[in-house]
């Protein structure tokens, strides 16, 4: 039985670390998109998602790439992308992609945000599972049947500089770099440790503009705080919502100080989308907080609170 058979397939996830050097690896750019396992067969090609959902009516451009690919069948692991002009993926632009099963609609998308399809591993080959392969073996066979064009870009790599690569990588835009053993062989759903993503991580102080209401041992604090900061015209602008990274006395005190700066209207202009209700507050709480990356419409991703920063003036809360 192949994994044709086994279908749907969860990919191969990475652990975490930091950035390092050795010959026994090669390091890729981590791209920022949507992963998804390619299917081709019978000239049908179609795209599944890291959830098991079948994505290919959201992409309709795509279904150029089953031209771009010298296989009768294959099994690709990789990520669609929205590129930018810089040739960055963007996330940001990618997400009104998600879901769009209208064709008209993901026609209309496609022509403005064409997606692109970025191989990096190869599961099956014209009826055989190349799984057990190692690594370095795998990426070369995928190679040779890739042919780059408007919606397919090949993942290059560098062996044994991670270090640079990664200063590189971040320097140019890219979200992080993911390090792989040349030799690990390809086991579906695992988390390997032989897949190290090498993501750093940025810190930004932060007003607190609002708060949800907590549930379960959080309910007598709260959810989540609404997090702002001035732009360069002086704009209280929303950065995101955290709700990770409190200990049990920071929650209480925290919402001890909510509770007295309570007030009726936002201190912010626009939309906050929030899956529970907002309490706005006085916009004179300062904390700091830990991210992974900020999108093209400026909200932190993956932030987890730090601590509290009486010591700084919320006038000054710029970013």
């Amino acid at each position: 039985m192949t994994l044709f058979e086994q279908r749907p397939i969860r990919p191969m996830l990475s652990t975490a670390g930091d950035p390092f050097d050795s010959e026994e690896y090669i390091f890729e750019p981590k791209w920022d998109g949507l992963r998804t396992i390619l299917f081709l067969h019978n000239e049908k090609l179609e795209f599944q998602n890291r959830n098991l959902r079948d994505v290919t009516p959201w992409y309709p451009e795509l279904q150029e790439v089953k031209d771009q690919i010298r296989a009768k069948s294959t099994i690709i692991d990789g990520e669609i992308v929205i590129l930018t002009k810089k040739g960055l993926p963007s996330f940001h632009q990618l997400q009104p992609r998600f879901g769009i099963t209208n064709l008209r609609k993901a026609q209309t998308l496609a022509r403005s945000t064409p997606a692109t399809f970025v191989p990096f591993d190869l599961l099956h080959l014209n009826g055989k599972d190349t799984t057990n392969l190692p690594l370095l073996q795998r990426k070369q066979m995928l190679k040779t049947i890739i042919h780059e064009g408007p919606y397919l870009l090949y993942s290059e790599h560098v062996t044994s500089k991670g270090k640079r690569f990664y200063k590189l990588a971040k320097a140019k835009g890219f979200e992080g770099v993911v390090a792989k053993h040349i030799d690990s062989t390809y086991t579906p759903g695992l988390r390997s440790t032989q897949w190290i993503k090498l993501k750093s991580t940025e810190t930004l102080d932060c007003l607190v503009v609002g708060y949800t209401a907590g549930e379960g041992t959080r309910s007598p604090t709260f959810g989540s705080l609404v997090l702002a900061g001035y732009d360069d015209k002086g704009k209280l602008v929303h950065l995101g919502n955290v709700g990770g990274g409190f200990n049990n006395q920071e929650l209480q005190l925290i919402k001890e100080k909510l509770v007295k700066l309570e007030r009726k209207t936002p201190a912010i202009e626009g939309e906050v989308k929030s899956n529970s209700a907002i309490v706005w507050v006085k916009p004179t709480i300062v904390c700091e907080v830990e991210y992974g990356s900020m999108t093209d419409d400026r909200k932190l991703r993956f932030p987890r609170f730090q601590r509290l920063r009486t010591d700084l003036d919320p006038k000054t809360i710029q970013f």
